[in-house]
């Protein structure tokens, strides 16, 4: 087996903000690991995830072999090899198992328990590896699943299910292999992906709310550099200079339905209000957050302004597919986040939620967001006045 150095890095107040799972850095590419051997428990793993992907969830066996070499280079096709300082374990690595700096994906299935090995079973890990293919991760299921291509199978799993999207030079060596041994060790070539399969999703989380308590939010994606500021702008081009026509729980401010009693921000519905995400202030993407980082069930991206504004634009996104940035990008007024499809739904009907803050720092503005303090500005009022002004 090749030795694999796993990387991670801590801030000085002891969390780590990273959003992704702290992947494997691997130093060789030669598929020699003890899950070639018939009798290892790594080789009934691969062969457990496999068969798993193919038969019940409808995989190509070059889907399905590009899922077993990310767990190859994740974990080494082990149940249990924890990363403490990322906090994760498993065969994927999920997240939330040592710690939460990183999200909490190990328990989202719920039969897994944070830090209970006892929990940590093949058949426990299968069941949270399909019930995100089927709810927060579905789009990989069809993006991988269907993939002809071992290569590409592979690389969109780590893009998409590890969440390693603009880090791809942490890609390593290790995982083209082990899938290559995988498609020729249990058949791939000969298995087609299974359309009526594919297309059975379930939904997970229909609200798009945060979970937790306020207490449950790091202090992390505050972001001080000097940034682009700019002009103000509506985040749909199809919305007038006047602004947009919101209805009852759309508003900013009090809320019959949500925490607290009051919504954060407004909700663009995308029966009307769709296509192309503009950047409404010129800024800086610092953190984008997927379904259970920072204990949140959305795809949330983070910009800050050098004139005092946080800017959240979240909830539109299915997949990172959605998503046209990067963390680090700078972005001026109109410039293109992403895309706000039509009557999709991820892990909640797909619509923009829109939140704008004079607090920088993302984990305290979360730990605000069912709090009517002044925290939360209003969207439509703070865009108005900046489009007079």
């Amino acid at each position: 087996m090749g030795v694999i150095f796993t990387l991670f890095s801590g801030s000085l107040n002891g969390h780590d903000c990273d959003s992704s799972d702290n992947p494997s850095i691997e130093v060789s590419s030669r598929p020699s690991g003890s899950y070639t051997d018939k009798n290892s428990e790594e080789y009934k793993n691969a062969k457990a995830i496999f068969e798993t992907l193919t038969k019940e969830v409808g995989f190509s066996g070059a889907g399905a072999a590009g899922a077993i070499g990310n767990s190859i280079g994740e974990s080494g096709l082990k149940l249990h090899n924890p990363n403490t300082g990322g906090g994760v374990n498993g065969l994927f690595q999920w997240s939330g198992w040592g710690n939460t700096v990183n999200g909490s994906r190990i328990t989202s299935e719920g039969s897994i328990k944070a830090g209970d090995v006892s929990t940590l079973t093949l058949e426990n890990e299968l069941k949270l590896m399909k019930f995100e293919l089927n709810g927060a991760y579905k789009k990989v299921k069809t993006l991988v699943g269907k993939e002809t291509d071992v290569k590409k199978a592979t690389m969109n799993w780590f893009l998409y299910y590890e969440g390693m999207l603009g880090n791809e030079d942490q890609y390593g060596n290790l995982r083209e292999g082990g899938a290559e041994w995988a498609y020729q060790e249990f058949g791939g070539a000969s298995i087609n992906a299974n359309d009526s399969v594919l297309g059975n999703t379930t939904e997970a989380s229909s609200d798009g709310q945060r979970e937790g308590n306020d207490s449950d939010y790091a202090e992390c994606g505050s972001d001080d550099d000097s940034v682009v500021s700019g002009e103000w702008t509506w985040p749909f081009a199809s919305v007038p200079k006047e602004g947009p026509k919101l209805v009852g729980e759309q508003n900013f401010g009090k809320s019959e339905s949500r925490t607290g009693g009051f919504h954060d921000g407004v909700d663009f519905g995308d029966a009307q209000y769709n296509g192309d995400v503009r950047a409404i202030h010129g800024g800086k993407i610092v953190k984008i957050l997927k379904p259970g980082d920072m204990n949140v069930n959305f795809f949330l991206i983070w910009e800050v302004t050098d004139d005092g504004y946080g800017i959240a634009y979240q909830e539109f996104a299915s997949d990172l597919s959605d998503i046209s940035v990067r963390e680090g990008d700078t972005v001026s007024t109109g410039d293109k986040i992403g895309v706000s499809r039509t009557g999709e739904t991820g892990i909640n009907d797909t619509h923009l939620h829109l939140g704008i803050t004079k607090e920088k720092d993302l984990g305290k503005a979360l730990s605000k967001s069912f709090t009517d303090d002044g925290t939360w500005l209003n969207p439509l009022e703070t865009i108005k006045k900046g489009i007079g002004d």
